[in-house]
């Protein structure tokens, strides 16, 4: 089948790509007091770069041009890309000291949690990162095929299309901290506490998309370019939680809401609609091996005006009238922090793929 022509074509392609990074605050130092800024206090974790931003995936596709109506087709497509957890998982037994930091939303000035200090705790503390996207598409397309100036051995194929488009990314930050106080303190000695932040964060884009495509087949080689613009809704919602679990000497558990950055003030289900488009293009090379069946190599870019990153909507300001293991279910004194805010940044995935096409 000559590319353009009346019939079916279906198409099922590997793909290996790479996410843009998400972005977080400082939530672990060593060293010092482990309160930022401190002479010796070093910063552990205050990026994401300990996930591999690597994602594998599949896309898939089928459309069916009309023989009695010349160029004119549809389609419908989907891709994913496998949500993969990565996490970094720090230990002390108190030295060096480990610590959560933050700001003190009532002083202004930066204080810690202590997980590991000498004398007074053994803890650890994980965190831990998960991202996906997966999207689908249906079109409309008008198009020609033409004999090219040097004969039948070089054809060319320029084509519109128009349709609807859905894109979701869903991206999650996780923090769990966990200390064996030491006997010798007073009140809480032989405790074991464990704190646990959450923050998920949903984008589901709806929107309509236009786009042009074009291709070239010299002998059995063939070069494909395609590019579509999607504007539309991005509807964004963010599932903030938190908890801290102390587990006394004689057996007592007891369960606080809260633990250290996902707090009563910003706990909860947060929605908030945007307006975003999204570019996407994709070139690709391939060679017909028979008549029906082609192999294809390819590279695709995708970007996303604005979305929502869960490491992005982590407060670091935090009111400590709010702290379970300090005030229990007291109530807030003070400024209601940490607060969400959807802060949002743009988004970017890119990558290759090798392919398989039929046509028939």
């Amino acid at each position: 089948m000559r590319p353009g022509g009346p019939g079916w074509r279906g198409s099922a392609e590997y793909l290996l790509w790479w996410f843009k990074d998400g972005r977080i605050p400082p939530v672990l130092t060593a060293g010092s007091d482990g309160k930022l800024g401190s002479p010796g206090t070093r910063v552990l974790v205050g990026d994401l770069a300990f996930d591999d931003d690597v994602r594998h995936g599949g896309r898939f596709a089928l459309a069916y041009q009309f023989a009695s109506l010349p160029g004119l087709g549809v389609e419908a497509g989907g891709f994913f890309l496998a949500g993969r957890h990565g996490d970094a998982r720090f230990a002390s037994d108190g030295d060096p000291l480990l610590a959560q930091p933050f700001i003190d939303a009532v002083r202004g000035t930066p204080d810690a949690t202590l997980v590991a200090a000498t004398g007074l705790a053994t803890g650890t503390v994980t965190i831990g990162t998960r991202t996906s996207l997966w999207g689908a598409d249906a079109n409309l397309t008008l198009g020609a095929v033409r004999v090219g100036p040097f004969g039948v051995s070089e054809r060319f194929r320029v084509a519109v299309l128009g349709g609807f488009r859905y894109l979701r990314l869903d991206d999650e930050v996780t923090s769990v901290e966990q200390f064996l106080v030491s006997p010798a303190v007073p009140g809480f000695g032989g405790s074991r506490v464990a704190l646990r932040d959450e923050f998920r964060l949903r984008n589901s884009f709806y929107g309509g998309q236009v786009g042009l495509e074009g291709g070239v087949q010299v002998g059995p080689l063939t070069i494909d370019f395609r590019g579509k613009f999607a504007l539309g809704q991005m509807c964004q919602s963010g599932d903030v939680a938190g908890s801290t679990t102390s587990l006394s000497p004689n057996g007592t558990t007891t369960v606080f809401s809260g633990g250290l950055y996902a707090l009563r003030s910003n706990a909860g289900r947060h929605r908030q609609d945007e307006l975003t488009f999204v570019p996407e293009a994709n070139l690709a090379v391939g060679c017909q091996v028979t008549r029906h069946w082609k192999v294809t190599a390819g590279y695709s870019f995708l970007w996303v005006s604005t979305a929502a990153r869960a490491g992005e909507q982590i407060d670091p300001v935090v009111n400590v009238s709010q702290f379970p293991i300090r005030s229990g279910d007291g109530p807030l004194v003070g400024p209601a922090r940490p607060a969400f805010g959807f802060d949002g940044t743009d988004f970017w995935a890119q990558g290759v793929s090798l392919g398989l096409e039929f046509a028939y």
